[in-house]
């Protein structure tokens, strides 16, 4: 029963903190400089910033030293209304309503990133550090819709039928079992992950004229994945008639209690009706009374009755078992890690005013090893992802991006760009304790995530050293019923981003933003309803803070 719990409420809850808390893809923060904050269209810019988002341009920056220091704080809410029909059997509910709310928040406050360029001749040396997906700790305090209707699907399924399968023979035995008229309990779910990349690469100035300037770069991102997890549920209540309560342990208690008590009283029933045959016979009354207390467990057992009992005590026995295994309630602490490489190439274009550039990130391969409380495999294979030592797949999708940038006048600069994120070539699956591959989660998807990015800045005041800048981006995934869920949800969106940038001096420029992402709603079909008998509405909220410090030697 235990591992029931698992399947219902832990199957794919590392997919749910995978979900960047950032900007960008389903895996991807694409915010890894204060600059895209205050202008997410940084696709095709020529600064530091594009050691990430096109590194191919910074060669065509002035020789010499150019670092970015940056730090970001993240803050997203993410909200899941779950309807099920045995919600209505939440004794906490009364029977108000099948539709509860779950509300989590997800926070990173110290997010930091270090971009830096050494442009000798026509080469730039590049290398960046920063968490290039998750980055902080999500907590749902009440648990999600898939951990109570786990709970009242195993109340349904397990102790509902119990008292209508068992009391039409118990009662003919002046006895009983408790009638439950529902369920309760608590539950808890929290979350850390982080990916950590480091990149090293070299551009190089293919032409270097005056009109036309091309460059290219290659590269390696080095990706570090860590990751935590804990599920809690507690407090697990079975309700009985007229307001009583019981733990499992004692409602498991009452069931034996009551099958003892028919089976006593059926011995009793027999015993006496064997005393009185016994005596018409000719016995006296003691040695009526003696030998029908002797022979009357073995007739009772071959009787009608007799036999429901058995039978009864056997299947009780067989979920009592499995129900002591969460007498105390179930708890869950996972953590993983892994390590990925992801080659990295790109191109930038500029002819005169314009400014165009490509860079394409190749899928990065993750195996994330667990280190989990799951010993052995369960009798359910998806239970199997959190054996202990075993691996489960989080691939980093590919992601191209293309990008443009116009100066129609001197310090107007005009952008835009695009991101694909091919998520159904990413794999994310796990391999059992035997090495076999079960449930490729990212194959449920209609398509690849894609972006739309476009931006304004502008320079002003006394030397040009105040830019002010905003943007928007629009994000569609590819979601379908059959991927979305409580532990896997993201919708489709739109940001905004705006911020200033002011210039010190010619060493030192400063960058601060703000970031924004409004979600959608998505609401599962009416006719849809996943593997918990649920329907659900998801949204969520993200909000990021940034600055940073340029330097350029």
């Amino acid at each position: 029963m235990k591992k029931v719990l698992f399947v219902l409420v832990i199957f794919n809850l590392q997919i749910t903190f995978l979900s960047s808390v950032h900007a960008g893809g389903m895996m991807s923060n694409t915010n890894q400089n204060a600059a895209f904050i205050r202008n997410p269209a940084r696709d095709g810019v020529i600064a530091i910033d594009g050691v990430y988002s096109n590194p191919a341009g910074v060669a065509l920056m002035p020789e010499g030293w150019h670092i970015s220091l940056n730090w970001q704080y993240a803050w997203q809410r993410r909200i899941a209304y779950t309807d099920n029909p045995v919600f209505a059997k939440d004794a906490k509910l009364d029977g108000a309503t099948t539709r509860k709310r779950y509300r989590g928040i997800a926070t990173a406050p110290f997010i930091p990133s270090v971009q830096a360029a050494y442009n000798w001749k026509k080469f730039s040396f590049q290398g960046a550090f920063a968490v290039a997906g998750g980055g902080g700790k999500c907590e749902f305090k009440t648990g999600l819709g898939s951990f109570d209707a786990a709970v009242g699907n195993v109340w349904a399924k397990y102790l509902q039928p119990i008292s209508g399968q068992f009391n039409p023979v118990l009662n003919q035995l002046n006895s009983s079992v408790p009638v439950t008229t529902g369920y309760s309990c608590n539950s808890y779910m929290e979350g850390r992950q982080y990916y950590f990349g480091v990149t090293l690469g070299t551009a190089y100035k293919i032409v270097d004229t005056r009109l036309v300037k091309v460059s290219a770069y290659a590269g390696v991102r080095f990706l570090y994945g860590m990751a935590s997890y804990k599920a809690e549920i507690k407090d697990i209540k079975v309700a009985g008639e007229n307001g009583t309560s019981y733990s499992l342990r004692e409602y498991s208690n009452a069931l034996s209690n009551g099958i003892l008590s028919g089976s006593n009283n059926l011995v009793m029933k027999t015993a006496a009706t064997l005393a009185a045959n016994y005596a018409s016979a000719g016995m006296s009354a003691a040695d009526a009374a003696n030998k029908a207390m002797q022979d009357a467990p073995g007739v009772a057992a071959q009787s009608a009755a007799g036999q429901g009992l058995q039978r009864m005590a056997q299947g009780l026995s067989e979920r009592a078992a499995a129900l002591e295994k969460y007498y105390d309630g179930v708890y869950l602490q996972s953590d993983q890690n892994g390590f990925g490489v992801c080659p990295i190439i790109g191109l930038d274009v500029k002819v005169g005013m314009v400014n165009l550039a490509m860079k394409y990130e190749f899928r990065t391969k993750m195996n994330m090893k667990n280190n989990s409380t799951v010993e052995e495999a369960g009798l359910f294979p998806v239970v199997n992802q959190f054996v202990n030592g075993t691996k489960v797949r989080e691939d980093t999708p590919a992601l191209l991006t293309l990008g443009i940038e116009i100066e129609p006048i001197k310090g107007l600069r005009i952008d835009g760009g695009y991101h694909h994120f091919y998520d159904r070539n990413a794999k994310k699956t796990y391999f059992d304790a035997y090495g076999v591959r079960h449930d490729d989660k990212n194959s449920m998807l209609s398509k690849g995530t894609d972006e739309f990015l476009a931006g304004v800045e502008y320079d002003f005041g006394k030397n040009k050293r105040w830019t002010v800048s905003g943007g928007i981006q629009t994000t569609t995934y590819g979601n379908t019923d059959e991927y979305m869920s409580d532990l896997t949800f993201v919708t489709n969106s739109w940001s905004f981003g705006t911020g200033i940038k002011y210039k010190i001096n010619d060493k030192l420029s400063v960058n601060a933003g703000y970031f924004q992402t409004n979600y959608r709603d998505y609401e599962q079909k009416a006719d849809y309803r996943d593997s918990n008998g649920s329907n659900n509405t998801f949204t969520r909220r993200n909000r990021v803070f940034a600055a940073g410090l340029d330097i350029d030697l």
